[in-house]
């Protein structure tokens, strides 16, 4: 029997093959892990410095923010100041309290309104409405009294009474009225419808504004009462109360300073005449003239006497 001849790897070959396994699972070297680390290193010292710079600005803004000076407040809002920050007082003999204001009344008459009386006593609507106790309205009746200031700047004499016009002399040949004839009776007299229109012709143009009653304003209800306050008639504020005044009348017997209560009351207009009326139609329009209502919008028709 032939003895198999048995075959030995060279130990060249053999030290190859070991070689290219260890290469498969071989560990990383020394040299690759302390890359890996100093990597690693370099990107968290880079993350630090990073936030520090973004905190360091951030709290420089946040610093310029609170030592910038408050912006001015938007109108009709009142700021208050702290304790600290309000003016401390003056010393009693540098501060002199304010003189009070001398007062003195006067009767209103016919005609009157709060601007020409403060126009003609040298002070201001304000002042008058301060001392009077009325709060914003500029109403005054005829009849009553009214506080105004006296001093430097308000003429010292008492206010006198409109003059009434001169009565003409009587002629020479005018016999003389004897005892026992009577004097004619003159007729009461009335408000001039003449001057409640002149009044309403004179605010044409003047803004609608609700709640007003003039000068600068008015809306349709003031603007009647105003007309009629200059003949001494004291009306209702508003179109539910002018609804009652006066008389009712019809629409062919209007006259010249009669009301128009149209829109189921919600609205008055003053007649002029000529199948027109003078009226504060609504917000964003002006006191105009304007063609007579359509039946069929008026509520009432009222006659305003004395």
């Amino acid at each position: 029997m032939a003895l198999q001849k048995r075959t030995v790897p060279a130990p060249r070959r053999v030290g190859k093959v070991i070689r290219a396994a260890r290469g498969r699972h071989a560990r990383p070297t020394r040299t690759r892990a302390r890359v890996s680390r100093a990597a690693q290193f370099a990107q968290a010292a880079l993350a630090l410095c990073v936030t520090g710079i973004v905190s360091v600005l951030l709290g420089a803004v946040l610093g310029l923010q609170g030592s910038s000076p408050a912006a001015a407040p938007p109108d009709r809002v009142t700021v208050e100041q702290a304790p600290d920050q309000l003016p401390q007082p003056t010393p009693a003999k540098a501060r002199q309290a304010p003189k009070p204001a001398k007062v003195r009344t006067v009767m209103l008459v016919p005609g009157d309104t709060l601007y020409e009386l403060a126009q003609h006593h040298r002070t201001t609507v304000k002042v008058l409405q301060r001392l009077n106790d009325l709060g914003t309205s500029t109403l005054i009746y005829a009849g009553k009294t009214l506080r105004v200031p006296t001093g430097p700047n308000s003429p010292d004499s008492a206010r006198q009474p409109k003059a009434a016009p001169p009565t003409p002399a009587a002629a020479p040949d005018v016999k003389p009225i004897t005892p026992s004839a009577k004097p004619p009776v003159e007729p009461a007299a009335k408000p001039a419808p003449s001057t409640v229109i002149a009044y309403a012709r004179a605010q044409l143009g003047k803004p609608y504004v609700w709640g007003g009653t003039g000068p600068r304003g008015f809306d349709c209800s003031g603007l009647v009462m105003r007309a009629w306050q200059q003949a001494g008639v004291k009306l209702p504020r508003t179109t539910w109360g002018q609804v009652g005044a006066g008389t009712p009348t019809t629409r062919g017997k209007l006259v010249p300073g009669d009301l128009v209560i149209s829109y189921g009351g919600g609205h008055v207009q003053l007649y002029i005449g000529d199948g027109k009326v003078i009226h504060a139609p609504r917000s964003g329009r002006t006191v105009t003239v304007a063609p007579l209502t359509d039946p069929s919008d008026v509520l009432s028709y009222r006659h305003i006497t004395a």
